[in-house]
């Protein structure tokens, strides 16, 4: 279900009334901002306009999946943490407790059609921003112990029984794609984990960064730093699928730059992130900006598709800033996307319209639309790497743990999600669907349907 058009006027247009490119200088702090905050603004206005229909935090209508709300909410944390504008952080706040779900981990049971291993990380990726910034929140639990309870929760599905470990895709049995081990997946929880031990010196966390990362070679997701979709893991994960996206890619780049921070430049470290950095530029068009090669050459990104590149243009970001050795080589992928971005959106008194296309050498024929009128993933990717270009200044990644390992407070609403269905095509982005199996679900699965 769609709303409508969103009739918020926003205020940086070009000529008034009329649409225009989005005008902005990489160079300029005060533009960045700027048209930083005519994407984040856009993307909200379409959010209060989906509250006032469906009345549940948190979520986006169809098509757009639960996991690409907490993209979407994640982006806008980041927003405020780069910009310190905090007009939004009320509804981030809320959309993220309500949807917090079973054990306290981003498990709705509303959301239990479309919920994998790879959509409750991206909610927990993003209670692990709201820690950096210091989102303010109520006051039992916390922003951190939310993400740490994801891990806890991930780690703990580990699965061994077939391809000597890995995440399978989905956490249910009866979900199309529970036997498909996805670099999606695997490549959040290494994220995660290396972000929880940067923020935290936790060794274990450091501990299974290594051990996924190491899987993921050993098997074949990864190889000579190039990242693949999935292996199905009831033929032993013998047989890899080898398109490859941005997202994916980026968070592999990301998790090994803070790797790279946290062994204090180990050997190993430095040849894995600057591998990741070196082989990122399959990505770039013929102006150096990111395209989808897997599917925007020929005009095929689904909606799950449309907004990878919201997810690759951020871990790039914080992988430069973690990683100083490859930031020059990243950052100019950065300033390409932004500058591509800028020009392929347009801002009017109807709001702000983008497409996904950033380069000449794409094919997508697309149209630039709105997020209320379906370009919700093209939005978030304009927003994302625009605002990108202000990560080197960012301080907030280095917030600070007490002995508690909290350091901001926050509710467990346990509310369910309030969905009131799905599309029938799956969530987060694999593009192998794999058969449904009849074994038990996980404990933590079986929890969750009952």
């Amino acid at each position: 279900m769609f709303v409508g058009t969103c009739a918020l006027s926003l205020a940086f247009s070009l000529i008034t009334g009329s649409a225009a490119a989005i005008s902005l200088d990489t160079t300029s702090q005060d533009s960045i901002k700027s048209v930083s905050k005519v994407l984040a603004s856009s993307v909200v206005a379409f959010y209060d306009e989906t509250l006032k229909e469906d009345l549940v935090p948190g979520l986006f209508p169809e098509p757009f999946y639960w996991w690409e709300a907490g993209l979407a909410f994640n982006t806008l944390i980041e927003y405020y943490g780069l910009t310190n504008d905090s007009q939004f952080n009320a509804r981030i706040s809320q959309a993220l407790q309500h949807q917090l779900g079973e054990l306290a981990a981003f498990m709705p049971q509303n959301q239990t059609s479309t919920l994998g291993n790879s959509d409750q990380s991206f909610w927990g990726l993003a209670s692990l921003s709201a820690h950096e910034v210091q989102l303010s929140a109520p006051a039992s639990g916390s922003w951190l112990e939310y993400a740490q309870n994801v891990f806890d929760v991930q780690a703990a599905r580990w699965n061994t029984e077939s391809c000597d470990g890995g995440l399978k895709w989905q956490i249910f049995t009866f979900n199309a794609g529970y036997n498909y081990k996805d670099s999606e997946s695997n490549g959040q929880f290494f994220l995660l984990a290396a972000r929880l031990a940067d923020l935290t010196g936790n060794a274990t966390y450091a501990e299974w960064a290594n051990k996924v990362y190491t899987w993921t070679n050993d098997i074949g997701l990864v190889s000579n730093f190039h990242v693949y979709d999935g292996t199905d893991d009831t033929k032993n994960c013998s047989q890899i699928n080898h398109i490859q996206w941005t997202s994916r890619h980026a968070e592999f780049t990301e998790g090994a730059a803070l790797m790279y921070k946290f062994s204090n430049a180990a050997k190993n470290w430095t040849d894995i992130v600057t591998g990741f950095a070196n082989s990122s530029s399959i990505f770039q068009g013929d102006n150096g900006a990111l395209t989808e090669k897997a599917c925007e050459r020929n005009s095929r990104c689904d909606i799950d598709q449309r907004a990878f590149k919201a997810i690759a243009t951020r871990s790039f970001a914080r992988a430069a800033l973690a990683a100083p050795i490859v930031a020059d080589s990243l950052h100019a992928i950065l300033t390409a996307s932004a500058k591509g971005a800028a020009e392929n959106c347009n801002d009017s008194s109807e709001g702000v319209a983008c497409s996904l296309a950033w380069s000449t050498s794409s094919n997508d024929d697309s149209e630039q639309k709105s997020a209320a009128d379906g370009n919700l993933g093209e939005v978030l990717n304009a927003l994302s790497a625009i605002q990108a270009l202000l990560w080197p200044n960012a301080s907030f990644p280095n917030a600070t743990v007490g002995s508690t390992g909290t350091t901001n407070n926050a509710t467990t609403s346990g509310n369910s999600s309030g969905s009131t269905g799905a599309p029938e095509s799956r969530g987060s982005g694999s593009t192998l669907a794999a058969s449904i199996t009849l074994v038990l679900a996980i404990a933590f699965a079986t929890a969750l349907s009952c």
